[in-house]
């Protein structure tokens, strides 16, 4: 990628970060991968460096977001200049591939590891179980004003990880309208119950959507 950017006339940089990293991806049979570094380039922006990483995000990021994805709550995080091929957080380690001999190596390498991987029983990615549902409409309620009511929702896969939303549908700006939390039942050994309980803030009745996503199966 910094090769690419640096032929189109820009000038990046990279970062590295260090620690007990866990990142969610539809590109592997687990749906995640395991690391203990990881590499982006980075452009500066005005004040701001924004990260580069289609392995995590279809859009530039800050470092931040970038780091908080990866599940490791205090990384490390290491700049370095697009020269550097490989470092760990010694800054004594840092190396160079000038010539992108070790660089076309360690790419042939994993490619290779994806056609086998590909030809095998688990198939090519990305992997149907590792895709995230869509969002959904799961009930439409209407709440009197200044209550508190309780809608459920039955036989969810204890499994997936479902999170729900409530969007007003009456318009009414200037203030909020709702506000909501989700309770859960244990229904048995492979199925839940959502509760979802609802707060109406104003004094009017709120026609709603009860929404949810599945993030995970």
């Amino acid at each position: 990628m910094c090769r690419l950017m640096i032929a189109a006339g820009i000038t990046p940089d990279k970062v590295w970060i260090f620690g007990n990293l866990r990142a969610a991806s539809q590109n592997n049979p687990a749906c995640q991968v395991l690391w203990g570094w990881h590499v982006a380039p980075t452009l500066s922006v005005g004040t701001q460096t924004y990260v580069i990483d289609p392995s995590l995000f279809n859009n530039p990021v800050t470092q931040t977001t970038w780091a908080g994805v990866q599940g490791d709550p205090s990384p490390t995080l290491i700049p370095s200049p697009a020269s550097t091929f490989w470092r760990n957080q010694n800054p004594a380690s840092a190396i160079t591939d000038p010539a992108y001999t070790q660089t076309n190596t360690v790419l042939a390498t994993y490619r290779n590891m994806l056609r086998l991987r590909a030809v095998s029983a688990v198939g090519p990615p990305p992997y149907p179980n590792c895709i995230p549902g869509r969002a959904g409409l799961q009930f439409v309620g209407v709440i009197p004003g200044g209550a508190t009511q309780r809608w459920y929702t039955f036989n969810w896969p204890a499994a997936w990880h479902v999170v729900w939303t409530i969007m007003p549908l009456t318009t009414c700006s200037g203030a909020a309208q709702l506000t909501w939390k989700t309770q859960v039942e244990r229904a048995s050994g492979t199925y839940a119950t959502y509760w979802i309980v609802v707060t109406n803030l104003t004094s009017n009745a709120v026609r709603f959507e009860g929404r949810y996503d599945i993030l995970s199966y």
